[in-house]
């Protein structure tokens, strides 16, 4: 992989510059190679960085056109054909999963915002410029048909398939910045005495100031900024999940969990890789009526 202590560029965005610091999620004054101001919202609000939201995701999600969908179905399995860039002539492929937040989480998040915005006697409207980047909206940026499972059942299939038995790793695998947006990548993979390759990358810990901590089986998000805008712009951060699949043979394939999908439409965002297959929401019952007779899962 790519040396420590640098910013990489990676050519191997969708769309658009991309550069990769690995092995740490960095906060937002070391977010170099983006194009906008990068103001985290405690200093917008003019409050403490322990001010900072916090969420606790026990879901994650997984978004794709219906081409997609539709191999997921046909396969009953996740799996990737387009290799990630993530070091020196290394390329490797996975399965990228979001952070599924919870109404709940952010109503408590907003009403603290609030309490910060009225403390400053403020106008009331200012709330309205937090919240609106795209991990907190149910549109998405990469097609219209989203899997969500809780985080648990993944880990399971995951660790029972692709990981043999052996308990599943978490490491940091570090912070890719775009224009606008900056992700923080966490990747999970087998343990390292079954395949090295992320050896370099720190497991990720219980450090409750970090961007990602996890507490045994409990996980806590700490972004920076959670504003999108397009006039006046500003950068916005979020976590992707990046599901190793190694490809060794024999292949080990990554199951859905058991039962029937759970897939649910969402609206096209409209900014940043438009997907090219958009499925509109008056045709969403027919796919997946389509959808249910390549499912591999229905003569069981």
């Amino acid at each position: 992989m790519f040396h420590g202590d640098n910013w990489h560029r990676t050519y191997s965005a969708k769309g658009g510059t991309e550069s990769f610091y690995p092995y740490k999620h960095l906060r937002s004054y070391r977010w170099e190679y983006v194009r906008y101001p990068r103001t985290p919202d405690y200093d917008f609000l003019q409050a403490d960085e322990r001010d900072r939201a916090r969420f606790q995701p026990t879901h994650l999600s997984h978004v794709t056109t219906f081409t997609g969908a539709r191999g997921i179905f046909s396969s009953g399995t996740f799996s990737s054909h387009t290799p990630k860039n993530i070091g020196v002539e290394v390329d490797a492929y996975f399965s990228w999963w979001s952070f599924e937040i919870a109404e709940g989480q952010k109503k408590r998040e907003r009403k603290k915002y609030k309490q910060i915005i009225k403390a400053n006697d403020w106008p009331s409207d200012t709330i309205r410029q937090f919240f609106n980047s795209p991990p907190f909206q149910e549109e998405s940026r990469y097609g219209n048909f989203k899997f969500t499972y809780d985080m648990e059942s993944l880990f399971e299939m995951y660790q029972n398939s692709v990981c043999d038995g052996w308990r599943a790793e978490f490491r940091v695998l570090g912070t890719f910045t775009y224009k606008q947006e900056v992700m923080h990548a966490v990747v999970v993979c087998p343990p390292l005495d079954v395949d090295p390759l992320f050896s370099s990358c720190p497991l990720v810990g219980d450090d409750i100031q970090a961007v990602v901590s996890r507490f045994g089986n409990r996980w806590r998000w700490r972004p920076d900024s959670t504003r999108y805008n397009y006039k006046p712009y500003c950068c916005w951060d979020h976590v992707s999940l990046a599901f190793y699949l190694p490809c060794y043979s024999p292949y080990p394939e990554f199951p859905l969990p058991p039962g029937y999908p759970e897939v649910t439409y969402c609206k096209e965002s409209g900014n940043l890789l438009r997907p090219i297959d958009i499925t509109p929401v008056w045709e969403f019952d027919q796919c997946l009526e389509i959808l249910r007779e390549t499912w591999v899962g229905a003569s069981g």
